[in-house]
């Protein structure tokens, strides 16, 4: 039995998809009010025979709950995590991303459950002025790192504390997840943005990977025994007008064609401050989450290809064009033909 957290998210229900189509039974932590309907959908329009996958309903930083739920696994993977670039969520990040996290290792230490695959991100890693980032960039604090960054760096380090009491470990660190989710939630959005006739795009660039390849990954480091590392998981650099360019294409509709200015991103996260004043409505832009997508990021890495091919597989990365695709046609099903 393999547990998983997180597992109705964009990076979970593709991973509880890899496990089922291979007949590997999964119990999956949920709280009460999560919307397992949503994965069931996804998991029938695979074909997969869900007949293998097992709720376990309860809190994560619930130790003796987690003690109980972790009973009879054999491996962990650890997907949940609130993504968020907004003040006000900086203490949820704290016990969800983090805190979590901890409970989470304690566990397994005290249950014997002795492998974790802990999904992590780039923002966890450092950054080096005009050089690609790496797995092994350091991470330093400053007035520039999110809460978000500060949060997943502080849950890989209970990660790495497991490593030292005695667990086999490994994290993956995705750049920008794409797929088929929940069209109003994290990255996702991206895809709504466009569907509802977005004519602006931001002026930055990121790194992008399919949700896909990182449940992938996953199972493949995790199966052939790469304890011990961090990898980063990025499919290609791109700008943000190039990919709203693409997923406009793949919809049908016109791409947005207007740069978002730096003077108007500061307008933008001002008024929002204003909007969640009168509303009390929390806006989704804030001056992270706009500074985010107005800046360059790289990425450089060849461990996982590395690491892989001393097992003797060979990876490779869904091209983004198919990423794009496939999600554009998944969010025109789940919201709809575009309105013109």
């Amino acid at each position: 039995m393999e547990f998983i957290t997180g597992g109705t998210g964009l990076v979970g229900r593709h991973l509880v998809w890899q496990l089922l189509k291979d007949e590997r039974p999964v119990r999956l932590l949920c709280r009460p009010q999560t919307d397992r309907s949503s994965l069931h959908t996804f998991l029938e329009s695979k074909g997969v025979n869900t007949t293998g996958l097992n709720w376990m309903e309860g809190n994560i930083q619930d130790s003796d709950f987690m003690e109980e739920a972790l009973t009879g696994c054999t491996r962990v993977y650890h997907v949940a995590a609130v993504v968020s670039f907004h003040p006000k969520d900086k203490e949820l990040m704290k016990r969800t991303n983090w805190f979590a996290t901890a409970t989470l290792v304690n566990a397994m230490l005290h249950t014997g459950v002795t492998e974790l695959v802990h999904v992590s991100s780039v923002a966890a890693l450092g950054r080096t002025e005009g050089q690609p980032i790496h797995e092994d960039t350091p991470f330093e604090d400053g007035p520039n790192v999110s809460a978000y960054a500060q949060s997943k760096f502080d849950a890989e380090l209970e990660v790495w504390r497991g490593q030292e009491e005695g667990l086999n470990v490994l994290t993956v660190n995705p750049s920008v997840i794409l797929g088929e989710g929940n069209f109003h939630r994290s990255s996702s959005v991206l895809f709504k943005l466009v569907h509802r006739g977005l004519k602006w795009y931001p002026t930055g660039s990121n790194g992008f990977v399919s949700a896909h390849d990182v449940a992938r990954a996953c199972v493949l480091l995790s199966d052939h025994g790469c304890w011990g590392s961090r990898y980063l998981l990025n499919t290609e650099d791109m700008s943000y007008q190039v990919l709203f360019s693409g997923i406009a294409k793949a919809m049908g509709v016109d791409p947005p064609h207007r740069p978002i200015r730096s003077w108007m991103m500061a307008l933008a996260w001002r008024l929002g401050t204003i909007w969640e004043t009168i509303s009390g409505k929390k806006s989704n832009l804030t001056r992270e989450s706009i500074s985010n997508t107005h800046s360059d990021h790289s990425y450089a890495s060849n461990r996982l290809q590395r690491h892989l091919a001393e097992k003797g597989l060979e990876w490779s990365y869904q091209p983004m064009i198919e990423t794009i695709e496939e999600t554009a046609k998944a969010c025109l099903k789940a919201l709809g033909p575009i309105q013109r």
